[in-house]
């Protein structure tokens, strides 16, 4: 656990905390860290990763069908739960972006990147790259679906640049076709300093949130996404046929807390995003405790 503790989750709350700082200090924005890091970190990171990748391709399908199932058991246990406890459909849309959008991007990566080197972060961006697209189509439908809204997940996909940059590194990955020497070198640089902005992001944004809405509900999602998701991950991994880096990899990124995304599209569409917001805070607080527990268990 000390081992855990020091090389794995000490660095990542260490940067964040900074990030924090920053934000309660009001020293730096979050909008513009968030868009840095969507605009230009997050795609670069991907698209070296996807062209320099040694992941099977069978790897990605079952990755997909992973996290296919693990939304849909998701969404059948928020919807028993808001049935038990009469939720209208803007609120339990709310819950639903909180409990099926993990953190994998700003703090999944770099937790495998500590926990299991470059073997696992060459799994976790097959992961990442996979979830970005997926959770964004069934963030957008779930927000669409509430509040009647006639956006389309096609069209908020093509807004998002890490859309464009799984496409080219797949499209390269597949043909085989190596980068020119500029481009790798340009795309490395941008990668190799995108875990610590990530970092800094979180810290930043949760310093700019506030816990504001019903605790109640809070503590149901907060249950779904740190306990009852890590349970259901464990249960399918192996069934699914993901085994060894990848199965362990994939089980943590599904167990991670709510992503600022979540809160993020609550607001885009309106299904109470002080609850959203309050759940990000909430699972992100306590996760230090669930992440270390998965990890002593994983490794």
């Amino acid at each position: 656990m000390l081992a855990i503790i020091t090389d794995v989750i000490g660095p990542v709350l260490l940067i964040t905390a900074v990030g924090y700082a920053l934000g309660r200090g009001r020293l730096v924005p979050a909008q513009p860290l968030t868009a840095l890091s969507i605009l230009v970190l997050i795609p670069a990171l991907v698209f070296y990763a996807l062209t320099t990748s040694t992941l099977p391709r069978a790897a990605f399908a079952r990755i997909a069908g992973f996290i296919v199932v693990q939304f849909l058991l998701v969404a059948v246990v928020v919807w028993i739960f808001a049935r038990l406890e009469r939720w209208d459909r803007v609120r339990t849309a709310a819950i639903l972006l909180a409990t099926e959008i993990s953190n994998v991007g700003n703090a999944g990566l770099p937790l495998v990147f500590f926990a299991w080197g470059q073997t696992g972060f060459t799994a976790a961006i097959g992961f990442f790259a996979v979830q970005a697209v997926l959770a964004n189509l069934l963030a957008v439908y779930i927000g669409a679906t509430a509040t009647s809204s006639g956006a389309h997940p096609v069209q908020a996909l093509l807004r998002q640049p890490v859309t464009y940059a799984i496409g080219a590194g797949v499209l390269l990955n597949l043909l085989g076709i190596g980068l020119p020497p500029p481009i790798a070198k340009a795309a490395q640089l941008l990668a190799s300093g995108a875990i610590s902005i990530m970092l800094l992001v979180v810290g930043v944004q949760l310093a700019e949130v506030r816990v504001a809405a019903d605790l109640h509900a809070v503590s149901v999602a907060t249950a779904v996404r740190l306990l009852i998701a890590p349970i259901l991950a464990w249960a399918t991994a192996s069934p699914l046929g993901l085994d060894g880096v990848l199965r362990d990899v994939s089980i943590l990124l599904t167990s991670l807390p709510t992503g600022v995304t979540a809160a993020m599209w609550a607001t885009e569409f309106r299904t109470e995003p002080a609850l959203a917001s309050s759940i990000v805070v909430i699972t992100t607080l306590l996760s230090p405790v669930t992440i270390t527990v998965l990890l002593l268990l994983l490794r």
